[in-house]
């Protein structure tokens, strides 16, 4: 027996092995088997089961890892797609979307050999000398990470290959454990025939009262250990006199209990509209076809309602349904709705913010075919439900569905391939769709479904606009609130309602700059300005990580005239708290929290009326459901228009829609005020109208004329590396190549660049970036496959991003 294994290892195609006899009926597509690569051992996807093999001298399997698959044929054909269109090998694409933490670390096993045992103890000094002495104690041998522990010596490698070298110790690979595996628990049973009971002690005749109070007469040890912490010998005496079994069995580690979030127990009666697109979706769902639908309603338009019963509809017939969210952030609520309505049982969750032990356990749970409906983030679009009729993408538009580093996938676009395959029914969910999604609805087979109301017809919230730069004229100075602001904020307190605040920017201010000389401070690794973050005194890269304490003097002149240019959350906190002493006030962004809990314990208070005021970036300002907040505060809409990206204007449209939208969603109608210095930019008047069309319509025209998606397609290529004049060098020749190769008759090829990138150093890396545009993405992608074969053997690397979605 032969198989076909992907092994995660860069530039390998799936490569051929040898079945030994006694592993046969272990083997199935879907696990993971340990081969030989080299002289290493490493973790391979079986992807093939093969009859035989004409190859010569084909190498064993060494070991089978897995007692059930992983995945099964179809979502193996998924899999290779998403690998295939990506540009992306196989079998790393299969390690980032399967569980972290499941595979085997091989330990570099350390031995002393006979030569060593018999060097004199004077021939070596130092740390050899040392090595070889701990190595003597243990003639087993040991690994490299506990050589290194003992000696507190991260770069003892050295050392030990120089003993290797000299024939002193031998170096092999040794398994390891994987940090993630199957959880197991012993149980004990009552045998339903017992020996008389005269031949029991009393404790022990209490302690087999308590294992067959039960029905059936079965208790976990561990339950039963905290109410007889002696019990251990007793068992051992009930297990040799036949009273009782103890058994093992898996048991799931499942995700923390989530916060209730948001309206609970509440399943509105459908409104015309909803009813409508209900039917239209239901149709889909029985023709059991693939259907892309894209579900337009306005924000609070109870968009939501119409998921749950479309959900309901596929239970109903035996069916699974997958819903993704673009934010963690959004979970707790959905996951509060979901429950409400259908069995938690057979409710999974997939996402980043999970443990890894609780992502595998949902995994098998899926792959089991226990539960039904499988919510998440973007990586939840490759879970390997069964059966599945619908696919759920709610806020569609959203930036977070594309993974930007790694396997650069778009959960958006992966959910509507996916959905092909299965030939099931996609909904694209958003107030605000996707130029790309809409203009599908026009020019291609997508079902444009609406909901141009407020459930209950509540009215969308009155937009006002205020231009920044009156207010710095009227008050000599720019201030964080307008005088509007200020003032509907001291009406909302006042009224005890809710005020959400919206800055797209974490940190206190958006840079430190000297007065005197110009001098601003810059990330080492990176080169962007580096943010003020006041609770810490400190100077933060939100690109690497980088951090340094805030100096008093200027580093370049050593003035102390340093200045803080911008604002950012922590600024605006600060600025609240002063000007309204007795708001109870929080922030929501990623420098605030540092856990789902926490994340999810903000959440819960501002649902339950103990926040006041609210100050967030995007994590704010979308998808979130709290009847209570009447004001929406955007402190800035210029960020997202300086963007350098040809997108900048949509997603500054989608940003202010959708920060809009969080208010006047309850009883009480909403008021929504927008700051910028850019009162007449057609995004901002259009988010004042709530008119996506005129947007859209306006928009199309731009991307038309400059030939940008959706009237073409993009595969950006970024070349890296820690050597400047290397990473010039090479994309200097990928973009000679790429233009060769665009000059062919019929291309239709555009070649961008080689430029620098807007961000030219990140994480101590030089990045420069070609941008090929053209009709054809089968021509882009070949081309692009193109230029990284030709790679090799240099000092930089590239990175292909088909489709990207930001070019910093």
């Amino acid at each position: 027996m032969f198989i076909t294994v992907a092994v995660a290892v860069p530039s390998v195609e799936p490569l051929t092995y040898a079945v030994p006899v006694d592993m046969e009926d272990a083997v199935e597509l879907g696990k993971r088997v340990e081969v030989p690569l080299g002289r290493k051992r490493v973790t391979g996807y079986v992807i093939e089961l093969l009859n035989g093999s004409d190859l010569k001298n084909v190498r064993d399997i060494i070991d089978v890892v897995d007692n059930e698959p992983l995945f099964d044929e179809k979502a193996l054909h998924f899999y290779s797609w998403v690998a295939a269109y990506y540009l992306y090998p196989l079998g790393i694409t299969l390690k980032h979307i399967l569980p972290g933490g499941i595979d085997r670390k091989n330990l570099s096993w350390i031995a002393i050999t006979p030569e060593g045992l018999a060097c004199p103890p004077d021939r070596f000094a130092g740390r050899r000398k040392l090595i070889l002495e701990e190595a003597r104690k243990r003639p087993e041998g040991l690994s490299l990470k506990e050589l290194a522990s003992l000696f507190s010596d991260t770069a003892i490698a050295v050392q030990v290959r120089f003993l290797e070298r000299a024939g002193m110790v031998a170096i092999s690979e040794k398994p390891g454990r994987a940090a993630v595996s199957r959880k197991m628990e012993t149980f004990i049973v009552g045998r339903p025939e017992i020996p008389p009971l005269s031949t029991l002690t009393e404790r022990e005749r209490l302690l087999f009262d308590a294992i067959t109070a039960g029905s059936p007469p079965t208790v976990v040890l561990s339950d039963l250990k905290t109410r007889f912490p002696r019990a251990h010998t007793m068992l051992k005496s009930l297990e040799r006199k036949e009273f009782i079994s103890l058994r093992k069995r898996e048991i799931y580690r499942r995700r923390p209990r989530t916060l209730d979030i948001g309206p609970t127990n509440r399943l509105l009666e459908l409104n015309e509209d909803q009813r409508e697109a209900l039917t239209r979706i239901q149709e889909s769902l029985a023709a059991r076809r693939f259907a892309p639908i894209l579900l337009h309603g306005v924000t609070g338009s109870g968009k939501t309602e119409v998921y749950l019963r479309a959900i309901e509809t596929v239970l109903a017939d035996g069916g699974g349904a997958m819903c993704l969210v673009p934010e963690i952030a959004l979970t707790p609520q959905l996951i509060t709705r979901m429950g409400d309505f259908f069995d938690d049982r057979s409710i999974a969750v997939l996402h980043s913010g999970l443990s890894p032990s609780v992502k595998f356990d949902e995994w098998r749970r899926i792959r089991r075919g226990e539960p039904h409906i499988v919510i998440g983030a973007r990586s939840a679009v490759f879970a390997p439900l069964k059966d599945i009729r619908l696919i759920i993408v709610d806020e569609e538009y959203d930036g977070s569905y594309k993974q930007e580093n790694r396997l650069p996938y778009n959960a958006r676009d992966l959910a509507i391939v996916r959905a092909h395959h299965e030939s099931a029914t996609v909904i694209l969910g958003a107030a605000t769709p996707d130029i790309q999604s809409f203009f599908n609805t026009q020019e291609r087979n997508y079902l444009y479904l609406s909901l141009p109301k407020r459930v209950e017809d509540r009215p969308l919230p009155k937009v006002s606009v205020i231009d920044m730069k009156k207010e710095k004229e009227l008050r000599g100075t720019l201030p964080v609130l307008s005088i509007p602001l200020e003032r509907a904020m001291e009406e909302t307190l006042s009224a005890g309602k809710q005020t959400i605040l919206f800055l797209n920017r974490r940190g206190f201010t958006t840079f430190l700059l000297c007065r005197i000389c110009g001098y601003v401070f810059r990330c080492r690794n990176c080169s962007v300005a580096m943010k003020h973050h006041l609770s810490s005194q400190s100077l933060r890269c939100h690109y690497c990580g980088y951090s340094i304490k805030a100096l008093p003097l200027c580093p370049g002149c050593g003035s102390s005239s340093i200045r803080s240019y911008g604002v950012g959350t922590e600024k605006v906190a600060e600025e609240i708290e002063s000007r309204f002493p007795t708001a109870r006030v929080a922030r929501l962004d990623r420098d605030a929290i540092s856990s789902q809990a926490s994340h999810e314990k903000i959440l819960a208070s501002f649902d339950g009326g103990k926040i006041d005021i609210l100050i967030g970036t995007q994590m704010v300002a979308k998808g979130h459901d709290f009847p209570n907040v009447v004001l929406v505060g955007v402190i800035s809409a210029d960020t997202s228009l300086a963007m350098p990206d040809f997108r900048a204007s949509e997603r500054t449209f989608q940003l202010l829609t959708q920060v809009a939208g969080r208010g006047g969603r309850g009883e009480h109608p909403g008021a929504v005020i927008i700051q910028t210095f850019n009162p007449d930019h057609y995004a901002v008047i259009h988010a004042r109208s709530h008119d996506y069309l005129g947007f859209f319509n306006e928009e199309l025209a731009l991307r038309r004329t400059m030939g940008y998606p959706p009237f073409s397609r993009l595969v950006n290529i970024r070349i890296s590396g820690s050597d400047r004049e290397a990473v010039m060098a090479l994309a200097a020749r990928l973009g000679l190549l790429a233009r060769r190769l665009a000059a062919e008759p019929g291309s239709g090829v555009v070649v961008l660049g080689p430029a620098e990138a807007p961000v030219a150093l990140m994480q101590g890396r030089h990045r420069w970036q070609i941008l090929l545009k053209g009709p054809s993405g089968d021509r882009l992608r070949s081309i692009a496959k193109t230029m990284e074969n030709s790679v090799a053997g240099t000092k930089a690397s590239i990175f292909i991003d088909v489709d990207p979605l930001t070019f910093l």
